[in-house]
């Protein structure tokens, strides 16, 4: 009885874990004209009333990759900031930057999608649920600007490569965006975009900045001789 009793709950949980989409998770804006403009959408994929709230976050990122958010409410506007969204309906949320026209490098945003708690009565009182939030990936990037990577060093640690990579364009970069030549002087290998992200966890790499990213080794390839030449992916 106490095995069905869990299975139960565990299918409560998950269907209340995934009450809801947002589209799209990562964007692209401009600083002025029509592309300092975008719209998304959330689905309440669920059976009940979902009930979410926005917030525009500046985003900065330090050479680890770790993540320094603040309110960017003079950068972003977002109409609605609180939407109560019916059973199996789509909530249209437009998203506008205010901020200054004339950057000369791209800033990175994130919109905050919050599920609320809303307290309900009678049968449904007593349901398990998980509130979930969604941040989704706005960089607005001015026109002719564009990321110039390159690789600084490559070193051996806890069995994986560190990869320290440098970006000195005016544009945010990801080495999904790109193509890699792998050497050691013995072995060599071609990697594509779609390679690169199944063996580096998380690409982005902000302007005129460095991070360091764990790949998983290449099999045969001797680290202490290794060479990773970047180009510009298709």
């Amino acid at each position: 009885m106490f095995r069905w009793i869990s299975l139960l709950a565990l299918i409560i949980f998950c269907s209340q874990a995934n009450a809801y989409r947002v589209e799209p998770m990562v964007a692209e804006m401009e600083p002025i004209g029509k592309r300092a403009q975008m719209s998304m959408r959330i689905d309440n994929t669920s059976q009940v009333p979902l009930t979410v709230e926005l917030y525009p976050l500046s985003m900065t990122m330090d050479e680890h990759g770790n993540e320094t958010i603040e309110a960017a409410d003079n950068d972003l506007l977002v109409i609605p900031v609180t939407a109560i969204i019916k059973p199996g309906r789509s909530q249209s949320v437009m998203v506008r930057y205010l901020g200054d026209p004339s950057i000369a490098q791209s800033k990175s945003y994130r919109i905050a999608v919050k599920q609320v708690k809303v307290e309900e009565s009678g049968a449904n009182s007593g349901q398990m649920g998980l509130l979930l939030q969604f941040n989704t990936l706005i960089n607005v990037r001015p026109k002719n600007t564009e990321p110039k990577l390159a690789i600084k060093s490559i070193k051996s640690k806890d069995k994986k490569w560190l990869i320290e990579v440098e970006n000195s364009g005016n544009s945010y970069g990801r080495l999904s965006d790109t193509n890699w030549t792998v050497s050691d002087g013995i072995e060599s290998k071609y990697l594509k975009g779609i390679d690169i992200s199944k063996l580096i966890a998380g690409t982005l790499i902000l302007p005129y900045s460095t991070r360091f990213f764990e790949m998983q080794p290449l099999n045969k390839f001797n680290v202490a001789n290794l060479k990773i030449d970047i180009e510009e992916g298709n």
